[in-house]
């Protein structure tokens, strides 16, 4: 194991600030692009202190401007301006691995390493150089004294659904480090997980280091339906029985004395292993980590108003689980207690394995198949009774480590559910599922057809996976993909109405572009039969099978994409204006966006088509 120092090299700490300024450049670039379609005042991001018309869900929060502007300022002082950035050649935008083309996120990350590479042999005197090794060499001198102490984040509270003007709004407190934490915790959080991935269980798949069956990639989500797939194939014979089980706030109920001394429980391994190695700089950060901030004493309440209306978010408020805490009688005195880790810190999923690898070293023992992706779990087994067993050591784990699981729909409840499935099923259909589906812990139930008694789908990872082996997305997710669909359109045709500024075919052009990147990826009329890495929606889907409900989704958003395409199209023609500025009737778009562009195309049609060869 190298020393916690060489985790904190030049080029290291570098390479982490040009990966930030990519994804900045990522944000900008679509601010950029409304800025460009509307010739409004408030949409120009380049004007002074019109960052507020740009943040989402409204967020014009002075603390929240504050940590924006000093993120940004920080990264422009010690990085080359986005114009000075060097273009990288055809063969550094190939994946020489995959030999695919690299995210636009990767490759504007490269172009900048590779800028800052020129410029120290060119021009080595360059101030934001200077000002870059300057603050390189704080963090190092930072992390080897062993005293760094990590800045109380800014916390900023993020909607859980659509804003309610009249309503309550829950929220999330997402919490947001300084540029100089920012990097220290990542660095710390890489190490710790390479120094800890093998004291973990196979069954955790979520912020590991390990590699998947194949070799291939960092076990993801993915690996999660692969392996039912292939645990259900096992048992293609006989019916499986399930329970899922989800916990009420995982991260605002860690509490930080259980956590820090499972975690001294596996330095202490790490260190009959590795018994020349120093831990005490990687755990004095670990500890700082926890120190800076925690749900009970530091989230805003609902009694404070100014925060709630800075944010202009009314009756806001962060949802806790202390009636819970009081009916299972974690604590006596829970003022004396500090509970709840920053959601959003580079260190939080690595201390949710931490935590919960205790409870995966006592369910594996049921012999029942179990697997954990962060804090939602699932159980199999072709016993009723075993599955019951695990379930039980699952929550009576959880009880030990003052974790709070969703209370589980009973056997009777489930059954219920499925009554009014059969009497109601020509009238309502997938509805009279509802209940079933809204409980985000239940089970032991039976995974098989509903005329055997059982409930035919089950969910995981924003997977749906039928008794018969077909693989569709979950309904939240296909409807979060939806929404999505509607906030691009909807934000374009806000800002044109505004005051256009390009011609309307260059509007509709920018939609279409934008529609098909979130969707499918940048893909060209080139490229399109090749995988394409980029962070996009389909990418998130990777092992959907072409089957009849599968199809019937992913048309569904081929359909609604086209649908709010062409009302956009119609709107802006219904426009006042010169009538040679209107959109011609057969605009190129319904040519060049078409099946190669699909999510059909690219996320079932190609995969059916490679599978048939």
């Amino acid at each position: 194991m190298k020393e916690f120092e060489t985790y904190f090299s030049s080029d290291i700490i570098v390479t982490y600030l040009c990966k930030l300024r990519a994804k900045v450049a990522n944000t900008r670039n679509k601010k950029h692009l409304i800025h460009l379609l509307t010739d409004s005042e408030k949409f120009n991001y380049h004007v002074k202190d019109s960052e507020k018309y740009l943040i989402k869900d409204d967020a014009n929060s002075s603390g929240f401007l504050k940590y924006e502007k000093e993120f940004m300022s920080q990264l422009s002082k010690i990085l080359p301006p986005r114009k000075k950035w060097v273009n990288i050649g055809r063969t550094s935008r190939i994946d020489k691995e995959t030999n695919q083309i690299i995210t636009s996120n990767k490759r504007n990350e490269y172009s900048l390493v590779k800028t800052i590479k020129s410029y120290r042999i060119k021009s080595p005197n360059e101030p934001w150089l200077l000002a870059l090794d300057e603050f390189v060499l704080d963090i190092q001198q930072s992390v080897a004294s062993g005293e760094h102490i990590i800045s109380t984040p800014t916390i900023y509270p993020k909607l859980k659904k659509e804003k309610q003007i009249n309503g309550e709004n829950e929220c999330r407190p997402i919490c947001l480090f300084n540029l100089k934490d920012r990097i220290i915790l990542s660095i710390t959080n890489k190490y710790l997980t390479r120094l800890f991935d093998n004291c973990f269980e196979d069954c955790s798949y979520a912020f590991r280091s390990k590699k998947n069956k194949a070799g291939t990639a960092i076990l993801n989500h993915h690996d999660c339906i692969k392996d039912i797939l292939e645990y259900k194939q096992k048992h293609s014979t006989t019916p499986l029985w399930v329970a899922e089980c989800d916990m009420e706030k995982f991260y605002d109920t860690v509490n930080h004395k259980i956590a820090k001394v499972i975690y001294d429980e596996l330095i202490q391994k790490c260190k009959t292993k590795y018994s020349s190695t120093d831990f005490s700089k990687p755990t004095h950060i670990f500890n700082q980590f926890l120190e800076c901030y925690c749900f009970n004493k530091d989230a805003p309440l609902r009694e404070h108003l100014d925060y709630w209306e800075s944010y202009n978010i009314p009756k806001g408020y962060f949802k806790w689980v202390d009636e819970e805490f009081n009916f299972l009688g974690y604590y006596e005195n829970i003022e004396n207690e500090r509970i709840g880790i920053p959601q959003g810190g580079a260190l939080s999923g690595l201390i949710a394995n931490i935590m919960l690898n205790v409870v995966d070293k006592v369910v594996i023992q049921s012999g029942a198949f179990y697997m954990r992706f962060c804090d939602d779990m699932i159980i199999l087994h072709p016993d009723k009774t075993t599955c019951e067993v695990a379930k039980e050591l699952y929550v009576n784990t959880l009880k030990g480590l003052k974790l709070v699981p969703h209370k589980f729909k009973n056997e009777a409840e489930l059954v219920e559910v499925r009554k009014n499935k059969s009497k109601e099923k020509k009238k309502l259909g997938e509805n009279s599922y509802e209940p079933f589906w809204k409980g985000k812990s239940k089970g032991p139930y039976k995974w098989d057809s509903i005329n055997d008694s059982g409930f035919p789908w089950i969910g995981f990872v924003g997977y749906e996976i039928h008794h018969e082996g077909h693989v569709r997305v979950r309904k939240k997710s296909f409807l979060k993909e939806i929404k999505k669909q509607e906030e691009v359109v909807d934000e374009i045709r806000n800002a044109v109405q505004h005051g256009i500024r390009k011609s309307k075919g260059s509007v509709t052009e920018s939609v279409i572009h934008r529609l098909v990147g979130m969707s499918v990826g940048r893909v060209s009329l080139r490229n399109y039969e090749k995988v394409s890495n980029d962070l996009c929606w389909k990418n998130g889907f990777k092992e959907l099978s072409p089957n009849k409900y599968s199809i019937q989704q992913i048309k569904h958003l081929d359909r609604n994409r086209n649908k709010l395409y062409y009302d956009l199209v119609k709107d802006l023609n219904e426009t006042e204006g010169d009538d040679n500025d209107k959109l011609d009737s057969k605009p190129r778009q319904i040519v060049h966006f078409n099946k190669p562009f699909s999510y059909y195309y690219q996320i079932l049609e190609r995969k059916y088509n490679a599978e048939t060869k």
